[in-house]
């Protein structure tokens, strides 16, 4: 049922991932936004407030 086998799809998983590494690793402005980004979404991640304060 599969068109492609395990391997193939592994080895294009694997040339993405080295790719978006590449480019994250070259371009320290998209460094910087992504890593924005994950404290952002690690911030908001618990649906409740906690104590400490916020500072955006």
């Amino acid at each position: 049922m599969h068109s492609q086998s395990l391997f193939a799809q592994l080895m294009r998983m694997g040339l993405l991932l080295g790719l978006s590494l590449l480019a994250v690793h070259h371009s320290p402005t998209l460094l910087e936004l992504l890593a924005q980004q994950a404290i952002d979404s690690g911030c908001h991640q618990t649906g409740h407030h906690s104590d400490h304060t916020h500072h955006h």
